[in-house]
């Protein structure tokens, strides 16, 4: 039987447990310290350990004190502050919807800068070569690269690059200064991204190794499994542009200091250039 302490730590956030889908989170919080307003796709149990905290959620705003509790749903924009001294627990326990996920054609549920450009008006100019590179991605898979054999080749070229230049510099330059601000690197909307970076990553390997099979012609069924891993790809491509075109990115022109865009902009020079 392993105990685990919930005393109050050094770091404000700090992921303690996964128990099967469920991941607890403690945030340790002084007075004043907190997380802004962000929204998650879990459902969301906030237990007051010690001291009082400050919690808002859709536009209301009241105190939570030592040993009282109350529950978030999915997608329901929130935020908490500490007034004193409090240690807080978070049980954020994932949504299983049945028919979420499906690979037989492209499920965006956020749009992306491609489809939309009025989007663009929310973003900061500092982030524009990484929108740029959304928008010239979303235009090859836009093209259903699945029902033309000869374009996937392209595409999972153009993937590659995002991979070794572009989803490098967000994790490097950009996710790190957003998550001083939304809780951190292990709760909020960096983590979430982070791990469709290596969902994604693990997809266009994938879809690599089963074009290789194709070009052998090494398994009589590669090719309908190539076009399944092209979709699946691009599915969860779309997905991940749009969240960060229409939620990530505005929010860093919210969050950021003048410094911290000038900084953003001098250090994304940088990956350009590997390109």
């Amino acid at each position: 039987m392993e105990k685990l302490s919930l005393q109050f730590q050094d770091q404000n956030v700090k992921s303690i447990l996964q128990h099967g889908d469920a991941k607890f989170v403690q945030l340790s919080l002084n007075p004043g310290e907190g997380l802004t307003k962000h929204r998650t796709p879990h459902n969301l149990c906030v237990i007051v350990l010690s001291g009082r905290v400050e919690f808002t959620m859709q536009g209301e705003t009241g105190e939570l004190a030592a040993l009282e509790m109350l529950t978030v749903q999915p997608k329901v924009e929130h935020a908490v502050q500490a007034i004193d001294k409090s240690t807080v627990l978070l049980v954020l326990i994932p949504v299983h919807e049945a028919g979420a996920v499906q690979t037989a054609g492209f499920v965006v549920d956020h749009e992306n800068a491609y489809q939309n450009p009025s989007l663009l008006d929310a973003i900061i100019p500092e982030l524009r070569p990484l929108v740029d590179d959304h928008v010239e991605l979303c235009r090859l898979l836009a093209m259903h690269p699945e029902d033309h054999p000869e374009q996937i080749s392209e595409v999972l070229k153009a993937v590659a690059r995002e991979l070794d230049t572009h989803f490098l510099a967000e994790e490097e330059v950009v996710f790190p200064r957003i998550a001083k601000y939304t809780g951190g690197m292990d709760v909020g909307p960096v983590p979430r991204l982070l791990d469709e970076h290596h969902r994604i990553r693990n997809i266009h390997n994938e879809a690599t190794r089963i074009y290789d099979l194709v070009q052998t012609n090494a398994d009589p069924h590669a090719e309908e499994l190539l076009r399944e891993k092209i979709i699946e790809l691009a599915t969860h491509l779309l997905n991940h542009l749009g969240k960060e075109d229409s939620h990530l990115f505005p929010m860093a022109g919210r969050l950021l200091t003048v410094d911290e865009k000038r900084q953003v902009a001098q250090q994304l020079e940088r990956y350009e250039k590997l390109v």
